[in-house]
């Protein structure tokens, strides 16, 4: 847990006047020690061109992580300091109660589903700023830094995306009373992990911070050092192969250590995944968290030795499954295969089981309001986290029964770490109306003869005008024709 920052635009930075200490210190001996001005914040900074080895990847950010193992993740450990009312924590960090108020724009949210953690400096403005060059562990560490309280905050939607990854030459809260400590914030955050400021996002700092905002006494956080780089190898499946579906949610899975595939090089996608193996990935997920092992078992099929005794315990632990109830416990069943509905459900109680209330019609032809994991799934679908199968006509399934395969469990994770594709939306299904089937002709009323009648064989005088019927079904009758003066049996 982290000390609270602000509440409202109430800034626990204390910004207060600064009244300067004499120094002697040279200009390269290093960061002041001990409290200094906001103003003397920008000579601090290193300035350079915005830069980046490779393209943009929001995904090499892994978070939200649960670092402690409390059952809450970054996300929810922002959101529990920084609410201004009460909040009760239950379960896998479900949150009742609770106020935000969004620093950078005064609008109040009364639930977390409408509040969002914004990295007061955007990944994607950390990466042009350094952060291309960092290991994936630091990237991690950057984007879950709980050890200041300025680092993430929690705002509102309409603000956190008009900010996008602009910086402050180019965006400020519209609650100018915060523009000191957002400002400074920044600075600061850029100092702590030794990111650069291009020329112009140097200029706005400077210009803010000079002033009223420039007198406020700062102290200077601890400078992350950078972590040593290790030869890595790339991870490499021999039947995962370019231009594959999913092949990059794959490769993130294994780049991460989720996933390390067979002995035999192989990954295996289209395979299955157990209940066990699906612990073990959730898991890792997670961070691979500390937490007491329990000594007694919780479920009745997975005995203290199992390979994956820890892994389901943890799972069990943090309410993400239940298991079966039986006589004398519960079970886990942990070789049967996961089915997609049951994904769905882990899933969202590893997000926290966060409040979330469908509306309107279902977006999958196959599920129904009463469907097992109604609400798990519709979440799911809600953030792009799996978007079900097109089945034509704007119709999709989600074939909540379905085993889910390893190139899915891929994609899901992935999906649910770095953010969804496009939200599955309802009342986009409209199939064609079926064929209509042909009308069957009506039986003409009359005298049938029993039995079968030969086409075209002569038929007596007293049978005329009677009806019946071939061999092959032909509706034929004893009658004369234009041409043929003569009683037989011809076709109707």
């Amino acid at each position: 847990m982290r000390a609270l920052f602000h509440i409202g635009v109430i800034s626990a930075l204390v910004l207060v006047p600064f009244t300067a200490a004499p120094t002697t210190a040279a200009a390269d001996s290093g960061p002041p020690a001990g409290p200094l001005a906001a103003a003397e914040l920008p000579s601090l900074l290193s300035v350079a061109p915005e830069s980046a080895s490779a393209p943009y990847d929001r995904g090499r950010f892994e978070h939200w992580i649960d670092l402690d193992g409390d059952g809450c993740n970054t996300r929810y450990e922002v959101l529990i300091d920084e609410s201004t009312s009460p909040v009760t924590v239950s379960g896998r960090c479900t949150l009742t109660g609770g106020t935000w108020v969004s620093p950078y724009d005064g609008l109040i949210a009364y639930s977390p589903a409408d509040i969002e953690i914004d990295h007061v400096i955007p990944l994607a403005e950390a990466w042009r700023s350094g952060a291309s060059e960092w290991t994936d562990a630091r990237r991690k560490a950057f984007a879950n830094d709980l050890d200041v309280p300025y680092a993430l905050t929690a705002a509102s939607s309409v603000s956190n995306q008009s900010k996008s990854d602009k910086d402050p030459a180019k965006w400020l809260p519209t609650n100018s009373a915060f523009t000191c400590e957002y400002v400074t914030s920044w600075a600061l955050v850029k100092y702590r992990w030794t990111l650069t400021v291009d020329p112009m996002e140097l200029a706005a700092i400077q210009a803010i911070l000079s002033g009223e905002c420039g007198a406020a006494s700062i102290t200077l956080p601890t400078v992350v050092e950078a972590m040593a780089v290790h030869p890595v190898t790339p991870t490499t499946f021999t039947d995962v192969s370019a231009g594959m579906s999913f092949r990059d949610e794959i490769m993130w899975l294994a780049d991460r250590g989720i996933s390390t595939g067979w002995a035999d090089g192989t990954f295996r996608p289209y395979a299955p995944v157990t209940r066990d193996a699906m612990a073990a990935f959730m898991y890792r997920l997670a961070g691979s968290p500390d937490f007491t092992i329990p000594t007694s078992s919780p479920f009745l099929d997975v005995p203290t030795n199992y390979q994956f005794y820890k892994e389901i315990s943890w799972l069990a632990t943090q309410g993400i499954t239940t298991g079966w109830p039986v006589s004398g416990g519960q079970e886990f069943r942990p070789w049967n295969f996961i089915t997609r509905d049951a994904m769905a459900a882990f899933l969202y109680r590893y997000a926290g089981s966060p409040a979330y209330t469908p509306s309107g019609s279902s977006p999958f032809s196959d599920l129904r309001s009463t469907s097992s994991f109604y609400t798990e799934i519709r979440w799911l679908a809600a953030r792009g986290i799996s978007t079900g199968s097109d089945i034509g006509y704007g119709c999709r399934n989600y074939e909540p029964f379905g085993n889910v395969k390893r190139d899915a469990m891929a994609a899901f994770m992935y999906r649910a770490t770095v953010g969804g594709t496009t939200p599955v939306a309802e009342g986009t299904c409209s199939p064609p109306a079926p064929p209509m089937k042909p009308t069957p002709p009506v039986e003409p009323t009359g005298t049938y003869i029993s039995g079968y009648v030969s086409p075209g064989a002569f038929c007596k005088k007293e049978n005329a005008g009677w009806y019946g019927r071939s061999k092959t079904g032909v509706l034929m009758r004893c009658t004369t024709s234009s041409s043929d003066s003569r009683l037989r049996w011809r076709a109707v």
